[in-house]
């Protein structure tokens, strides 16, 4: 993960960027007046869980270094794919930024046969945020106890167990498990992970796959029951849940990262700008204070790295859908 996140061309953007004020060229005056009014963040999903709350922080920051608003507004569905298509055609200036994912830029265009957007050539990268690993939970009327007693439950119900999710990387982990869980269970889509929390404490839906911040606290609250975290590692904050590799499934691993894009015109200067304000908000105590409740890492990039894990991770997630049998839309 170092490979992503390297000292050197950070420091470099700092260096060049007083070189141009210096010199008085065009690139510096751009950089010095960004931003020079409100700011939209436009988040892919639902209010609730662990990006909502992180985006809201980073606004937060950026809105006191700066002095500019930063709002935060949500426009879900298709998986990412409205929020996405809407900052792609937005204008060039810095001012309307994507608060993406490994599901909008390397999951979705093997999830649809067709993308309104194009992650690569519509967008311009400016850094990675975070990472985040996800939760299985199930639902409280199913009674189970760990992972195994639940793979076994669902195994002697064939096609009677549902699964929800409302990203790309629960819709694909969802199905990595229950294809390497060998359980036969029907996928129900929805547009906010909150939606499916209320459907699995109901009965309605039988399990999830969804983001770690949103299925712990759940799960604490005795709503939910939460089975296996995806990571690796188990985390610090919650070190009695077992990953599922442990709990049962060995070698099963996800995690999701997240990261800011803008329209691909966007000036070069108004991009390493926004990447240098987002990552000194990533790197401060308060931000990492905050991670760590959510049961996130940092992950402080810059555009370049940010490119070559988009382009890294596009086929790596393309392998991983096709592995999980999931036919594009």
């Amino acid at each position: 993960m170092s490979e992503n996140h390297p000292p050197g061309p950070a420091r470099r953007a700092v260096i060049g960027a007083g070189l141009l004020a210096a010199v008085g060229l065009p690139g510096a005056a751009h950089a010095q007046a960004y931003p020079s009014k409100t700011v939209s963040i436009i988040v892919p999903f639902g209010g609730g869980n662990a990006y909502d709350l992180m985006v809201r922080y980073l606004a937060e920051r950026l809105q006191e270094a700066t002095g500019q608003p930063f709002i935060v507004e949500a426009k879900q569905g298709a998986l990412g794919g409205i929020a996405a298509s809407f900052v792609a055609r937005a204008p060039a200036d810095g001012h309307t930024i994507l608060f993406g994912a490994n599901s909008t830029h390397a999951a979705n265009v093997h999830l649809f046969r067709k993308l309104a957007y194009d992650p690569v050539a519509d967008f311009a990268p400016v850094t990675t945020l975070a990472t985040i690993p996800q939760v299985l939970v199930v639902s409280p009327t199913l009674k189970v106890r760990d992972l195994r007693e639940f793979i076994a439950l669902a195994r002697s119900r064939p096609g009677q167990f549902n699964y929800g999710s409302s990203s790309a990387t629960g819709r694909v982990a969802s199905e990595a498990f229950r294809q390497a869980a060998g359980i036969d269970a029907v996928h129900v889509p929805y547009k906010t992970s909150a939606q499916a929390v209320t459907d699995l404490i109901s009965g309605q839906l039988h399990f999830l796959v969804t983001d770690a911040a949103l299925g712990i606290a759940q799960s604490q609250g005795g709503r939910v029951q939460a089975l296996g975290i995806t990571s690796a590692r188990r985390v610090a904050s919650a070190p009695d849940l077992p990953t599922i590799a442990e709990a049962g499934l060995p070698g099963y691993e996800f995690n999701a990262w997240l990261a800011l894009f803008l329209p691909t015109r966007t000036p070069p200067e108004v991009v390493r700008r926004l990447a240098e304000l987002t990552n000194a908000v990533v790197r401060s105590p308060g931000m990492l204070e905050h991670l760590a409740r959510l049961h996130a890492d940092p992950f402080p990039g810059d555009p370049e790295s940010l490119r070559r894990l988009v382009e890294r991770d596009t086929g790596r997630w393309g392998q991983l859908i096709k592995a999980a049998g999931i036919e594009p839309e």
